[in-house]
């Protein structure tokens, strides 16, 4: 489940190849749009990647960082915090079954609030995105030695994730991580989940049957093992967003530069953030009006976020030095003040609304996550069937926002899914393909020619 192979004999062709030159006779369609879109439209080729490392054969410029996500500073206080005691608990002994006692005590490991500035775990932790991959690091000591926090005690957990190893979309995780406190509060940063199963559904959906209706997009899968979580984000929705834009860039075989996940950015800010226009992208909630409002918790932030002096003075105190607590003192505050100004009022204001439960039932639903088997008529390879409940969300993903930000998608692509029709009100399946239009233009010109 989830698992998908790479491969340098793979059947997947990316080539740089001239929409005009229709003669081109190993340059194969490539469908989107079997699997439903959450955060991106999964390839229905997604079996037969090229590794992601082979430069020869895939347009991307692996060495070029496209987003650096801010790290939250208030991670650095997670483990010792009090709060975070019982959740450990409830969520860390199940995952010590699949992942072993060693790496669970090291997510316990208690030496990020005395190392996180002395010891460069502020500045040597990262989130970076690049055209074929995610890159992390996550400073921690070395056991036994690191509970002193010196020197080599402390050692770098720098990990490649690639994008042909089980990644299918990005999604923020809400209230109900092990870095929330109670279950709803982001104080130790905010929690991206890299989908691993592209099937969009449980697994019964691709055991029994292939009508492709069921959907679970945020609870199951996310409390489940189907997800990869990355922790201690600063702005988890753009992180989940950027890193959703190059995923969708290595499917489709598109160049992406840095110039151009900066105008995707810039788009996703203006016209689907909720951060910039709250009142009108405010995503609805099913009992929002029931829901008990959440408190800010101030004094929670100010102690996952401290202000932090230079411990010694004199001539040992360098410009450097200076730098890395400036540069700590002003993100903390920053922080504060995102989590102030949108987190608590928007995210938080209710316990519905930190959860995202948008309805009973249904597709982020609170007691079930699924959209029910009503299209079983639907054969294996015809497009997924469109959604019984539109969400906001549904017409933002990372296949859309490209062609609308950076046009259409390399010649030999064709997407296609459904859209709804306001004046037949029904979904239509629209149909995009480079290669196609490009033949049917010729085709009309050389009939037109003849007559």
């Amino acid at each position: 489940m989830g698992c998908c192979y790479s491969s340098p004999h793979s059947k997947r062709k990316y080539r740089r190849v001239d929409p005009g030159d229709l003669d081109e006779i190993d340059v194969p369609l490539r469908y989107f749009g079997t699997n439903r879109a959450g955060s991106n439209l999964v390839p229905d080729d997604c079996s037969a990647f090229y590794s992601a490392y082979l430069d020869d054969f895939l347009p991307v410029n692996a060495e070029v960082v496209l987003y650096e996500a801010e790290i939250d500073h208030g991670q650095a206080f997670r483990c010792c915090s009090a709060l975070t005691l019982p959740l450990q608990f409830l969520f860390k002994v199940p995952s010590a079954v699949f992942s072993g006692l060693v790496s669970t005590l090291l997510h316990c490991s208690f030496d990020q609030p005395w190392c996180w500035v002395r010891k460069e775990y502020s500045s040597r932790t990262f989130f970076r995105v690049y055209g074929n991959r995610i890159e992390i690091n996550q400073p921690q000591l070395r056991i036994p030695f690191g509970f002193l926090g010196c020197g080599s005690w402390n050692s770098d957990q720098s990990v490649n994730h690639a994008f042909d190893r089980g990644a299918f979309g990005f999604s923020v995780v809400r209230g109900y991580s092990s870095e929330h406190a109670c279950l709803v509060f982001p104080v130790f940063g905010g929690v991206v989940a890299r989908h691993r199963c592209q099937c969009n559904g449980p697994v019964w959906n691709r055991m029994f049957t292939d009508c492709g209706g069921w959907w679970c997009d945020e609870w199951l899968c996310l409390y489940c093992c189907c997800t990869y979580k990355y922790r201690g984000l600063a702005h988890p929705d753009e992180t989940a967003f950027a890193s959703s834009i190059a995923l969708q860039a290595f499917f489709e075989g598109r160049n992406l530069s840095k110039e151009d996940m900066d105008k995707c950015i810039a788009y996703w800010r203006d016209n689907i953030s909720e951060q910039t226009d709250p009142s009108r992208r405010k995503r609805p909630v099913c009992c929002e009006p029931l829901c008990a409002p959440c408190c800010t918790l101030s004094c929670i932030q100010r102690l996952t976020h401290p202000k932090r002096n230079i411990p010694y003075k004199g001539d040992d105190v360098t410009d450097e030095l200076e730098e890395v607590y400036r540069r700590y003192n002003a993100e903390a505050e920053s922080q504060i003040q995102y989590y102030n100004s949108f987190y608590a009022p928007v995210r938080l204001s209710t316990f519905c609304r930190a959860w995202g439960c948008r309805r009973v039932c249904g597709r982020k639903g609170v007691c079930f996550c699924t959209e029910g088997c009503n299209h079983c008529d639907r054969k294996a390879g015809d497009p997924a069937p469109p959604l019984d409940v539109h969400d906001f969300d549904d017409e933002c993903d990372a296949s859309t926002i490209l062609i609308k930000v950076l046009g259409p998608p390399p010649a030999n692509v064709c997407i296609r899914r459904w859209r709804w029709d306001p004046e037949l009100q029904k979904n239509v399946l629209d149909e995009y393909s480079t290669v196609q239009r490009a033949r049917l233009e010729i085709a009309i010109g050389e009939f037109e020619k003849d007559e």
